[in-house]
């Protein structure tokens, strides 16, 4: 069960698809052009009165999934009716997700976390601690099924959370008249994409230039370790994931951790796939691909040693990783790697860096230890 989680955390934090470019708006005769320049599923145009976020549907492509007008707060200002409109900058809001949660932190507007959902998945020190203050965030229950009465006595200014292919809805909340923004960013392609929407998420919570200045350094920091790799002149194969069941989940070629291998010129069986999420093989399939792989890379909750990762499947003792003992390990219920990845892809791009060259010293591993006996 523990594994299934970990494995829906991967999803939702690497899966992507979708195609856009710039695009343009006319306002009273003067074009605004999206000032993103990574991601390809939002796009962000100023006019004078308010600033419109299109969210492109990354599951249907041509459509909008939902466009929003940002209205600063004291400004009675009518919006066009074909999207929602939102006061700005949000002072209580609901979040859905680890990851915004601790981005609202990063960029110091925590005051304005009211709420949360899937309390217990959060590792994020300071909400922890308010959550049991009396008069501090409130535990919205499960994510799949929230408390809606607290969310309404919260009288909350925006609900965030992720939407998902399908998913028919968001029952209740959507009657009750809190504006929902619907964070698709795990849907970008790139890590660089993904990270972009913080410009977004910075407007709605009135910290855009907190934002802008760390997207500034995530680009400056990404774009140097990816150089620094193209150096190395040793370079080591990686096995992902594990066994889920029956099949084993690997990133596609074109996914966000396919690229991210790509951007630490790494070696990866599966470069050259054009799936830009994730694809499911048997075991049969991986030990042909991968038997040989120099280090297997997972992710976990508890406790984990060989011997238990032995204990789910004899099978992996074929692969050449596990008998070098080569298996590098991120313990997700300590280490922040849901929170932090999605806007410092360079701190995981360092890590990866440091896995498939040796020869290159950049930093401590941040996220990944040696899986011991």
């Amino acid at each position: 069960m523990k594994q299934l989680l970990v494995f829906t955390f991967s999803i939702i934090l690497f899966c992507s698809c979708g195609n856009s470019q710039k695009k343009t708006i006319d306002n009273n005769g003067k074009r605004q052009t999206s000032e993103l320049r990574y991601a390809k599923n939002i796009t962000i145009e100023r006019t004078k009165n308010y600033v419109a976020v299109r969210l492109l549907n990354p599951w249907k492509e041509g459509s909008i999934l939902q466009t929003y007008y940002l209205v600063e707060r004291d400004k009675d200002i009518i919006v066009p009716n074909d999207g929602v409109k939102v006061l700005t900058p949000l002072r209580k809001s609901v979040i859905f997700t680890t990851a915004h949660a601790n981005l609202v932190e990063i960029l110091k507007a925590q005051e304005a976390i009211a709420g949360v959902a899937d309390l217990k998945y959060m590792i994020i020190p300071d909400i922890q601690k308010r959550v049991r203050l009396k008069d501090g965030i409130v535990d919205c229950g499960d994510g799949m099924k929230p408390d809606v009465e607290r969310i309404i006595d919260l009288n909350a200014d925006a609900i965030l959370l992720s939407p998902f292919e399908n998913s028919r809805g968001y029952g209740r909340l959507e009657q009750i008249g809190v504006p929902i923004i619907e964070c698709a960013d795990y849907m970008e392609r790139s890590a660089l994409g993904r990270a972009e929407w913080m410009k977004f998420y910075g407007i709605l919570f009135g910290r855009e230039k907190e934002a802008d200045s760390l997207f500034s350094v995530v680009e400056q920091n990404y774009k140097s370790l990816r150089k620094q790799a193209s150096k190395s002149k040793i370079t080591r194969q990686v096995l992902p994931d594990r066994k889920v069941g029956a099949v084993w989940y690997l990133p596609g070629g074109e996914s966000s951790v396919g690229l991210l291998y790509k951007d630490a010129h790494g070696a990866y069986a599966y470069a050259n796939d054009k799936h830009s999420g994730s694809i499911a093989m048997p075991f049969e399939t991986i030990l042909d691909k991968f038997e040989q792989s120099d280090f297997w890379i997972l992710s976990y909750n508890g406790n984990l040693n060989l011997q238990q990762l032995l204990s789910e499947y004899q099978g992996y003792a074929k692969i050449k990783a596990f008998q070098k003992k080569e298996v590098y390990g991120c313990k997700v219920d300590s280490k922040p790697y849901f929170e932090e990845v999605s806007w410092r892809p360079d701190w995981l791009l360092s890590d990866l860096i440091q896995l498939f060259h040796p020869d290159l010293h950049i930093a401590p591993l941040r996220y990944y230890q040696k899986i011991k006996d």
